[in-house]
């Protein structure tokens, strides 16, 4: 979660797009996180050493600076020694700069817990599932019926555990939740109702949502990010709303110590398009100098973490450290002085397309030949109107009069969504195009069919030497590729508009308008 490229700095995400995953539940399935897409890429990148399933235990440090971290590979036990001038903490636990004496902060309780997801699926035929008296003692009453075969995110606990030192602890406990559930399910009271259920698969690692929080120069707050409080280096735009996580009351009552079900609570006053800009100055310790932080772990209060902990935002915040961690070493200085004294170097290199790219940061920038389009919008939701040939002109940039409303639910649409207005509202909107070299060209306009739509709505294209006046039925299916019809053809100067309008008076139902092309002959 987190939505991508969007904002003040749009191209801030278009790395994490390289290689993100698009699964459609949660949990998803495991082809669907593509797990070797991630690696792969990131081995390729030839300045990049990867060192997974190692932990760090242990860092040595000189005056207010980290020299050395103390590494062990859990598969031989192999110990290691990372030397560097800069470190960047992304554990999620702030542990580096725990270790380093970082200043840090923890919610005493109440803090978001751990989750362990799980899977069910139905066979053709019966099941038995053993007994587990180490199992937490349930009935099916006592937690919500994991429909979709899903035992979702609100399988959650440890509200008010040790989230560090009892975190395995919580984890068990969850997977006693989960054991205990599924055993109402085959040998309890939802006996009759699952004897060809199966347990598929349980996420042996928790999902850990807070724990330890590192210091920086700002400590964004709930406050701060609903009144939009505006800071000279805001870079990562957080869409996530802020959401925090309770036990869920009507499950607590048995396991009042550590319920095990949680409940979402929702500050929705976040612009979930724009994104509210987190800035720089979050993303290293306060006095630890020669330490970034990326992740959950960032300097955010309890509140705030709400709505920046998700898993894009975390990514596009490790992006802003690595341009950082680049201006650091050619200037030799450290993360503050980025913000002191190099600002607008940072904002220069986070305006450069994902796929710009150099051997070192003495060498120049290369330029890909191709870039995505950057908008404060974000990335189209619908048919990228780049792609399409010719000229096209979306609804967004069309002008309207009077009432219409912006609609995504009708899929296939152009860009970002579509406008439709009531009938007879005396609604219009007109499209204008112009061409940059004198031709014939075909008009189309793009429409999504529903029921409810006019069966004659007025649409009239406009030259400055022709006009056409259509009454197209959009009720039914638009004839060409990518969802649109064709109006007529028509001549054009260089530099001449055609003017595209559609209307509500008489249409004889709801008027939608989507997008018009423009395509030489």
């Amino acid at each position: 979660m987190g939505l991508i490229r969007r904002g003040e700095y749009p191209r801030i995400g278009e790395i994490i797009d390289e290689f993100a995953d698009k699964a459609t539940k949660s949990p998803g399935r495991a082809e669907e996180f593509g797990d070797a897409l991630k690696e792969r890429v990131v081995r390729a990148e030839k300045n990049i050493g990867l060192f997974l399933n190692h932990h760090a235990y242990k860092v040595e440090k000189e005056n207010k600076r980290i020299s050395a971290v103390y590494a062990f590979d859990t598969r031989t036990s192999e110990h290691k020694r990372f030397t560097a001038r800069l470190f960047a903490d992304c554990t999620g636990h702030g542990t580096i700069g725990y270790l380093a004496e970082a200043d840090s902060d923890m919610a005493p309780k109440g803090r978001m817990g751990m989750s362990n997801m799980w899977v069910w699926d139905e066979i053709d035929e019966p099941v038995e599932f053993p007994q587990t008296p180490w199992a937490l003692d349930l009935d099916m009453k006592d937690f919500p019926y994991p429909r979709d075969h899903h035992g979702q995110w609100f399988w959650e606990s440890g509200f008010d555990k040790d989230p560090l030192g009892g975190a395995e602890a919580i984890r068990d406990w969850n997977l006693r939740a989960v054991y205990g559930a599924f055993n109402a399910m085959k040998n309890r009271d939802g006996r009759d109702q699952h004897r060809n259920a199966r347990l598929a698969w349980i996420a042996f690692i928790g999902g850990p949502r807070e724990s330890r929080r590192l210091m920086g120069d700002v400590v964004l707050t709930q406050d701060y990010v609903v009144s939009k409080k505006k800071f000279t280096d805001g870079f990562v735009p957080s869409t996530w709303s802020i959401d925090l996580h309770y036990p869920k009351k009507q499950y607590a009552g048995k396991f009042p110590d550590n319920p095990f079900i949680s409940i979402a609570e929702h500050d929705r006053r976040i612009d979930r398009t724009y994104g509210y800009p987190v800035p720089y100055r979050c993303f290293y310790s306060r006095n630890v100098e020669n330490l970034f932080m990326a992740g959950r772990n960032i300097s955010v209060t309890h509140e705030a973490l709400g709505t920046t902990r998700v898993m894009k935002t975390c990514g596009m915040m490790g992006e802003v450290v690595g341009k950082a961690a680049s201006i650091c070493t050619l200037h030799d200085c450290m993360p503050r002085e980025v913000y002191t004294h190099y600002l607008n170097d940072l904002k220069t290199l986070v305006q450069l397309p994902g796929k710009a790219h150099r051997s070192t940061v003495f060498d120049e920038i290369e330029m890909p030949e191709h870039v995505l389009v950057a908008s404060a919008e974000g990335p189209p939701t619908g048919i990228d109107p780049a792609k399409l040939p010719g000229i096209v002109v979306d609804d967004k940039d069309a002008k309207r009069v009077g009432s219409w409303t912006l609609g995504t639910g009708l899929k296939g649409y152009v860009a970002y969504g579509y406008q439709y207005a009531s009938p007879d509202s005396k609604a219009s909107i007109a499209f204008e195009a112009k061409v940059p070299k004198a031709g014939r060209y075909q008009v189309r306009l793009a429409y999504r069919q529903h029921e409810n739509r006019g069966s004659k709505v007025p649409v009239t294209v406009r030259t400055a030497k022709r006009m056409l006046e259509r009454a197209i039925n959009m009720k039914d299916p638009p004839p060409l590729e990518n969802g649109f019809i064709l109006l007529g053809e028509v001549e054009l100067a260089a530099g001449e508009s055609c003017l595209v309008s559609v209307s509500s008076e008489g249409a004889g139902g709801f008027v939608h308008a989507d997008a018009i092309q423009l395509l030489a002959k």
